[in-house]
């Protein structure tokens, strides 16, 4: 079975680079008959909130999209870059919520891509392909697919460490560390977070944060230690 999906996928990157170089119709056919595979494997997420064939139809024009942008000289592979729009489709046919729980720092940064991508889109008054989202979030476009993923399928099959900066940005953490952080600062108690985020995003003093919570600067000192070691425990898990 997966012998034959490699196959599959094989003749999907034959084809789509063949017509890169020499474009017709009948090639066009070919990578949608190719791409047959693909499209089901996420219309099938989503099969009991619509109908088979309404989901099926939008993703064969996310697989149109995506051939219509691809370039493979960026070196991605184009079932790679087709999911974006695949999925785009998809959840644009539906308006509908993800269906699975994210953490927060991963749901924070798929809203952010989905707010980007309309940005882009009324700024370029077209759909934006997957290498603009990624330069403007600077995020790799490997990253982007697997955020995008995100909420269609378990936490567990997103590979998140796929997340990661194009570039480096000074003075910033970058984004796969961001995510791990804001991670483990979502599973200290609702105390514990206060305190963090009083403490580094406020940049308080334990004597500002012991007066906000009705408490002692030792206490607060208490409190921030125990949470930290919690967080280190949780970063290196």
């Amino acid at each position: 079975m997966a012998a034959m999906a490699d196959r599959k996928n094989q003749r999907l990157e034959a084809l789509v680079l063949q017509y890169h170089y020499n474009p017709h119709e009948g090639l066009v056919n070919e990578i949608v008959d190719a791409a047959t595979g693909l499209v089901y494997h996420y219309a099938n997420r989503y099969v009991k909130t619509a109908s088979w064939q309404d989901l099926t139809q939008a993703g064969y024009e996310g697989v149109l999209k995506a051939l219509k942008n691809y370039d493979p000289a960026r070196g991605v592979l184009f079932a790679t870059y087709a999911t974006y729009y695949i999925i785009g489709e998809i959840q644009r046919e539906l308006q509908l919520e993800v269906s699975f729980d994210l953490p927060p720092g991963l749901n924070k940064l798929k809203t952010q891509i989905l707010a980007v991508t309309d940005s882009l889109r009324q700024t370029l008054q077209r759909e934006p392909n997957l290498s603009e989202v990624a330069e403007a979030m600077n995020i790799k476009e490997e990253g982007i697919v697997e955020a995008m993923l995100a909420g269609t399928i378990t936490l567990e099959e997103v590979d998140v460490s796929q997340i990661k900066n194009l570039y480096h940005e000074s003075f910033k953490l970058p984004i796969e560390d961001q995510l791990l952080l804001k991670e483990a600062i979502s599973k200290l108690s609702g105390l514990q977070q206060k305190i963090i985020y009083m403490n580094f995003f406020q940049e308080l003093t334990q004597n500002k944060i012991a007066s906000e919570i009705g408490t002692n600067q030792r206490q607060v000192s208490r409190l921030l230690k125990r949470a930290l070691d919690q967080l280190a425990v949780y970063l290196r898990s």
